[in-house]
């Protein structure tokens, strides 16, 4: 077997470098039980608990939650598109529109995504700086 660098992707699926991963968790051997099942709950859960924040107009939360998401998961477009959803609630269309640019260019420029998800982006861009 092929040694694992610290800082290669960690074998078990997660998408985190194996330093940040399973190198000092003793309970995961590789490459049996991936731990993505536990991070993708958490991102999950962190990306879902904006609505609530939305909800109850709590935008510093929401936008603290939207710089998590951004930290511990940039390979995800939800920190940047979920940014765009909370100027919009805020009513900072200049900034929303912004955000909602830099989703349009992520899902351009990253796989998984479609031509529709990139037009939705743009539209929605366009709706905020237009006024509608």
């Amino acid at each position: 077997m092929e040694k694992i660098g610290r800082n290669d992707t960690c074998p078990c699926g997660s998408g985190k470098k194996y330093k940040k991963c399973c190198l000092n968790d003793p309970k995961k051997s590789l490459p049996a039980e991936p731990c993505y099942k536990d991070d993708l709950i958490s991102f999950v859960e962190l990306s879902n608990s904006i609505n609530d924040l939305l909800e109850k107009k709590d935008f510093k939360e929401a936008r603290a939650v939207c710089q998590q998401l951004l930290k511990e998961y940039p390979e995800q477009i939800e920190g940047i598109s979920r940014f765009a959803q909370v100027y919009e609630a805020m009513g900072e269309r200049e900034k929303a529109a912004e955000y909602y640019r830099k989703s349009a260019e992520f899902a351009a420029t990253n796989e998984g995504f479609d031509q529709e998800a990139v037009d939705m982006y743009r539209e929605d861009a366009e709706r905020m700086e237009s006024g509608g």
